[in-house]
C-alpha cells in the first residue's frame, strides 16, 4: 500500500481561527461524506485537547459557523460540515479511494498533519498536486511518501471519561515530553506547571494511565 504523511496549512480552514483563539488542538477523523447540490458534506469526529472552559467556548462558537451544519456533543464531538465542490482540495482529500490511517492532527497554529494510504499511487499523486496548487494552501510539506506495509494503524476510539484533574495531568505529561525517550521533563516540574504537589500530580497521572491501559491493550 502507498503511504503519504504530510503537513499543511490552508487559509480556509473551518477550525483554525477558533483553535488559535482558544489555544486548543484537535484529533480529527473523517467518517464519511456525500455530495448534494454542489456541496460536499463531511461527517467527522473531533477529540479536543485543552482547558475545559476554553473547550466549551470553542464548541459554542463552532456551532455558529455557517459551514457547520450539525454538531453533537458526547465523549467526543461529532460534526457535519459542508464545502463547495468547486473547492477541489476538499474533493481530493475526501476521495473515497483514500484510506485514513490515523486521525489528522490540527494544532493551534493552523498546521495539520495527515496520514493517508491508498492501494494505488496515482490518487495520492493527484492529492499532492491539488493541495500544492490550491490558492488557499499557505504551506505544504511531504513528510513521507512511500510504498510499504502499514504495521501501525490507529483507529480512533473513545477513551474513558476522565476527571478534569486526571485528564489535565495526562495532557501536560504528553505535551511537555514526559513520555518521550529520553524524557524531556520530570514529575516535579510537571507538578509545578499544574500548580499541585508532586504526589498529587503523580496520583492523578497514574489513575488516568490505569483507566486508559485496558483500552490500549484491549483487556
Amino acid at each position: 500500500m502507498w503511504h503519504l504523511k504530510f503537513k499543511t496549512k490552508h487559509s480556509d480552514c473551518i477550525y483554525y481561527p477558533l483553535l488559535d483563539k482558544y489555544s486548543l488542538s484537535i484529533d480529527f477523523y473523517p467518517l464519511n461524506h456525500y455530495y448534494e447540490k454542489g456541496y460536499i458534506f463531511t461527517s467527522a469526529i473531533q477529540i479536543i485537547h485543552g482547558e475545559k472552559n476554553t473547550i466549551r467556548k470553542y464548541i459554542k462558537e463552532l456551532k455558529k459557523h455557517p459551514k457547520v451544519i450539525k454538531l453533537e456533543e458526547s465523549a467526543v464531538i461529532f460534526t457535519l460540515t459542508k464545502q463547495k465542490t468547486k473547492e477541489k482540495t476538499y474533493s481530493a482529500v475526501y476521495n473515497p479511494k483514500l484510506i485514513y490511517l490515523t486521525p489528522a492532527y490540527n494544532s493551534s497554529d493552523g498546521y495539520e498533519i495527515w496520514e493517508i494510504g491508498c492501494w494505488d499511487r496515482k490518487p495520492i499523486e493527484e492529492l499532492i498536486k491539488v493541495i500544492k496548487e490550491a490558492k488557499t494552501t499557505t504551506y505544504f510539506e511531504i513528510l513521507r511518501f512511500e510504498e510499504k506495509k502499514n504495521e501501525e494503524v490507529y483507529i480512533l476510539s473513545v477513551s474513558p471519561k476522565l476527571p478534569e484533574r486526571q485528564k489535565k495531568a495526562l495532557e501536560l505529561a504528553y505535551r511537555y515530553g514526559y513520555y518521550n525517550i529520553p524524557r524531556k521533563i520530570n514529575l516535579s516540574k510537571l507538578s509545578e506547571i499544574m500548580g499541585v504537589s508532586k504526589q498529587t500530580f503523580q496520583e492523578n497521572l497514574t489513575k488516568a494511565e490505569s483507566k486508559l491501559m485496558p483500552l490500549l491493550l484491549r483487556t
